[in-house]
């Protein structure tokens, strides 16, 4: 294919992304526009990622391009190139001539990072209890007898090596101590592996252990196959990847890789992967007023918390009797159609449905919880892989009584009013307002706890999840709505057993599941299901 050569200009700083091959008659076309785009500039940055093969035509190019950089008082950049040019570069030593940035290379990685404001909230709170596995999320799963496992590893390390965020690494700052991260660790190869059942049993345990955080890789990966299955075991630390890049990025681009390979095609993307650390050094760069504005928003929202009013009563004192803290009870006579061509989303509906139901509960006319959003609001945050969540806090006063339908399009008018501070949560985190809170979160098909994942035209279905995996802390109490792909629904509780008892979380399901039913007849009184 020609090249094809977009141009973009940001005050004194020229970016050329260029796609396709740069053969002798690609490169007389490069020298072209270069000459004109470049003259004035200080800066030339050539984005790469769409550059399938350079030949030496090329290479010249790119050094005549350089002296001109050099003759204006400027300097010249080429970004991410793809593994195949950048091994030219490499053997004809042009790494020493001009610039490269790598993804996962010099500026996006030597760099120290700073946390996001979750990510802090994530890791401290795992320093609160190190020995836990709670912050792992992942799953293990069995494949189906047709799967080529050699195929599939080809797939997983073609995958890895696409995405910045499996370079990670949490790390001390060496001026300030504190905890960042960077982006230049090591990416392992994942090999197939053959255990004896022993072996595989002992397997499943080493993954119950925590990880260790500062300077060592934070997800997991084996591919295993036993005498009588085979397995993929995956699991992340959740500070550098959540539910929606699990479900809806990894494995499904793993799906894809994996199909191509089976088909004997080349697996490689046409354009690299958008970069986590880049969207780090955009958020950092929110403007003070903006963000002073969101932290008025938030503080105001939760203003006065008190356990005592906003959380179902205690009924336990002391030591549980069991270690147990979850329940999952199926949630009837609700059908997904009923959400179709409605002004409210299934979000708002079961955000709805909770927050009823604490109320409730603790026999207040008030509600305050957090839920949880997948943190991807542009077209280009949907295709990020990295931790992305938010938890907004949201607040209701049930004083004046409305119909059904009245109380769903309000909520969900409140739930967008607070997407839009979304960037200014810092301060919940840093401050620690929503400790206590209890926590909202709408999960789908395979982010929920049956998931099933596609891989090739095959099923792999989930045999088991790392102990604690599901919530991103040990809140409280944790309130799943898991919508399943066969059009089911089941309510998941997970709570503080110093606090509650199965007896009165039980309750609770019931009382939410019977406000549920109730909220889906438009006309109905909010007030009388506080009262019924």
């Amino acid at each position: 294919m020609a090249l094809k050569i977009t141009e973009k200009k940001n005050g004194s700083s020229l970016t050329l992304e260029l796609e396709g091959k740069i053969s002798v008659l690609e490169a007389k076309e490069f020298d072209t526009a270069f000459e004109k785009a470049a003259e004035g500039m200080k800066e030339a940055l050539l984005d790469f990622s769409g550059v399938e093969y350079i030949a030496s035509a090329g290479l010249r190019s790119l050094f005549l391009a350089k002296q001109t950089m050099a003759r204006q008082g400027g300097e010249i950049k080429i970004l991410y190139p793809r593994e195949d040019v950048m091994g030219v570069f490499r053997a004809t030593r042009y790494d020493n001539i001009v610039t490269i940035v790598e993804r996962g290379g010099e500026e996006s990685s030597a760099r120290f990072y700073p946390l996001r404001p979750v990510q802090r909230w994530m890791v401290d709170t795992h320093f609160q209890m190190a020995e836990s596995t709670m912050m792992n999320t992942g799953a293990l799963l069995r494949l189906d007898p047709a799967v080529d496992m050699e195929k599939l590893a080809e797939a997983i390390n073609s995958l890895l090596a696409s995405y910045d965020i499996f370079r990670c690494r949490l790390v001390l700052h060496p001026d300030t101590g504190d905890i960042c991260q960077r982006f230049d660790g090591d990416v392992a190869k994942v090999y197939v592996e053959t255990l004896s059942d022993e072996a595989f049993e002992k397997r499943k345990q080493e993954v119950k252990l925590p990880y260790e955080l500062i300077d060592h890789p934070l997800y997991r990966i084996y591919l295993m196959k036993t005498a009588s299955a085979k397995y993929l075991y995956v699991d992340f630390y959740h500070a550098i990847m959540d539910g929606t890049a699990i479900a809806l990025l990894f494995w499904m681009d793993m799906d894809k890789r994996y199909t191509r390979a089976i088909r004997g095609e080349e697996i490689k993307e046409k354009r690299q992967p958008a970069s986590y650390a880049a969207y780090i050094l955009d958020e950092v760069g929110i403007p003070e007023e903006e963000l002073r504005e969101g932290h008025d928003y938030w503080r105001e929202m939760l203003k006065g918390f008190d356990e005592s009013r906003h959380l179902p009563p205690r009924d336990r004192e002391g030591a549980p009797d069991t270690p147990e803290h979850e329940l999952e009870v199926p949630f009837p006579d609700i059908e997904k159609g009923f959400f179709r061509g409605r002004d409210f989303t299934e979000n708002t509906f079961f955000i709805a449905a909770a927050m009823l139901a604490l109320a409730k509960s603790s026999g207040q006319r008030e509600s305050l919880l957090s839920w949880v959003h997948n943190g991807r609001m542009t077209s280009a945050e949907r295709r990020l892989m990295g931790l992305m969540l938010n938890q907004l806090p949201i607040r209701w006063n049930f004083d004046k009584d409305m119909k059904a339908g009245d109380f769903l399009r309000m909520l969900e008018n409140k739930i967008t009013e607070g997407m839009q501070y979304r960037k200014s949560l810092d301060v919940v985190y840093e401050e620690g307002m929503e400790v206590g809170l209890a926590t909202f979160i709408l999960q789908k098909g395979s982010m929920g706890r049956r998931g099933v994942i596609k891989l090739g035209g095959t099923k792999a279905f989930i045999e088991e999840m790392p102990a604690n995996d599901i919530s991103a802390a040990e809140n409280t109490l944790d309130i799943e709505m898991n919508s399943h792909d066969d059009g089911t629904y089941s309510l998941v509780l997970d709570y503080d057993n110093h606090r509650y008892t199965e007896g009165a979380m039980r309750n609770f399901a019931a009382i939410m599941a019977k406000i549920a039913c109730a909220l889906q007849d438009g006309e109905a009184s909010v007030t009388a299901m506080l009262e019924e």
